[in-house]
């Protein structure tokens, strides 16, 4: 009797639950084969203290509570309870202080107010205060972009999921890589167990492999086949617009180029709308400036520059930039050179586009294509004309500082310096709201480029997979979430 009294109290065995395992393929372009999969993976793996919301705002990642101190002298940050980076250390108040006086010993060019931080105390086991030398507005976005590392093995994070094997030496491109789930992440464990990463030379090869199944996830599908990934009723797309914008940046120390009324022309000379439908397939916005349009500071009372060459040709004449008839060539005002991304289709398109506007209003713009370190080398520089790239907004203004401040840039332009400064001390919503209505202000009167598109990015994900993700929102933001799709039962 007390055999069969044990037997009928056991517990039933538990089936051991399916390992679940995702497959992303990440295209790489070939001007910049050195990202391999590094951001993807950080995107993962290590997390920061701030991240920024759709509307610019400060959103918890690291931290679950902020505020200023009074005269915004002091800013107070409390962890999450329970961070623990992958190899078990706790990340505690403590900690996180010993980390970031390592990183303001070596500030990031992609700060702007950390070096105003004067010291940092501990207030408890989860709370400590950047203590200031003074207002720093911009602060939130500076530690959004500050991702913490472990202390002694540099690519352990706090994220949803670790690496499995250590990274190669930094000389090597990494091709593929296999994560695992946390199983002590802070948020609770990922349901995705497994994440197999694979960088693709080729968004052909990439959009292929995931027609046949060998991948579930593609990280970008690019618009010329985006039609046909979307006519596929096993993978599901994803569109959202990026914090990136592509403009025509001037160098102010060019002849004609340092005039205003010349860059407001050829401003007005450009179809964005056309540009958008012809260079993106209609997969854009067009650009009105470098601030983020969703940005909640933002003032849609704005000077706009619409496509009217006609306008564009009697600024130009009115600053006395004729056209002239050239021996051997086609009559013109003046030219310039633009430096871009060598090996990308999308910038050659672009290019050609510019070309066509720029002759209709007869200005010349020869096109030099270069490699992406042989271009950042000139522009650092400030060994061009013009050129033609992507950069962030990061949905925050710090990066509008970065971009224009003449602190920061080597063409020469410093229109916009005293309202970048008022807005780096505005310690209020009503300040910050009054200077960047004044900042879109001047950079319509003295631009420094031509703001050409925001692109809208297409993710992709087999329908095998479930993400919930806020429509026009990024979901590679949440993979930690993704979960399997319930099975269909046929009968």
């Amino acid at each position: 009797m007390l055999g069969l009294a044990t037997i009928s109290c056991a517990k039933p065995a538990q089936t051991p639950r399916e390992t679940v395992t995702i497959r992303i393929g990440v295209p790489t372009p070939a001007s910049r084969p050195q990202l391999g999969l590094s951001n993807s993976i950080d995107n993962l793996t290590v997390e920061s203290l701030l991240g920024i919301g759709w509307d610019g705002r400060p959103i918890e990642e690291l931290v679950s509570e902020w505020d200023w101190l009074p005269g915004r002298r002091g800013f107070r940050l409390r962890l999450y309870p329970n961070i623990k980076f992958h190899d078990g250390t706790p990340l505690d108040a403590a900690l996180a202080r010993d980390i970031l006086l390592g990183k303001l010993a070596k500030p990031s060019p992609m700060t702007v107010g950390l070096g105003s931080v004067a010291g940092i105390d501990v207030e408890d086991n989860r709370t400590f205060v950047l203590k200031l030398s003074r207002p720093e507005a911009f602060l939130p976005a500076d530690l959004a972009n500050v991702t913490l590392y472990h202390p002694t093995i540099a690519y352990l994070g706090t994220g949803p999921f670790r690496r499995l094997t250590a990274p190669p030496p930094s000389s090597e491109i990494e091709e593929e890589v296999t994560l695992g789930s946390f199983d002590d992440y802070y948020r609770g464990r990922p349901q995705i167990d497994v994440v197999e990463m694979k960088r693709y030379m080729e968004q052909r090869t990439a959009w292929a492999e995931l027609m046949r199944g060998n991948i579930d996830a593609l990280h970008e599908v690019t618009p010329s086949s985006l039609d046909f990934v979307e006519a596929q009723s096993s993978v599901k797309t994803f569109p959202f617009s990026r914090p990136y914008y592509i403009q025509l940046l001037f160098n102010m120390r060019h002849p004609a180029l340092k005039q205003a009324v010349v860059r407001q022309a050829l401003s007005q000379g450009v179809d964005r709308q056309a540009l958008v439908d012809l260079a993106f397939n209609g997969r854009g916005v067009p650009a009105e400036g470098p601030l983020w349009p969703k940005h909640w500071a933002y003032s849609t009372a704005r000077k706009t520059f619409n496509y009217n060459p006609e306008a564009a040709t009697l600024r130009l004449d009115a600053a006395g930039y004729k056209v002239v008839k050239r021996p051997g060539a086609m009559p013109s005002r003046f030219r310039f050179t633009c430096l871009t991304v060598a090996k990308d289709p999308r910038y050659e398109r672009i290019a050609s586009l510019l070309q066509k506007y720029f002759q209709e209003i007869h200005v010349d713009m020869d096109v030099v294509a270069l490699s992406m370190n042989d271009l950042v080398a000139r522009l650092e520089k400030g060994d061009y004309d013009a050129t033609l790239a992507e950069r962030t907004s990061g949905r925050s203004l710090a990066w509008t500082y970065l971009a224009y401040h003449s602190s920061k840039v080597s063409n020469g332009y410093a229109a916009a310096d005293a309202v970048l400064d008022r807005l780096r001390r505005a310690t209020d919503d009503e300040e910050t709201r009054a200077g960047v209505s004044d900042l879109q202000n001047i950079l319509y009167d003295d631009p420094p480029a031509v703001f050409l598109v925001w692109p809208i990015v297409v993710r992709a994900l087999s329908t095998r997979f479930v993400a919930d993700i806020e429509p026009g929102h990024d979901v590679m933001t949440n993979v930690w979430q993704w979960r399997s799709a319930p099975r269909v039962n046929h009968p």
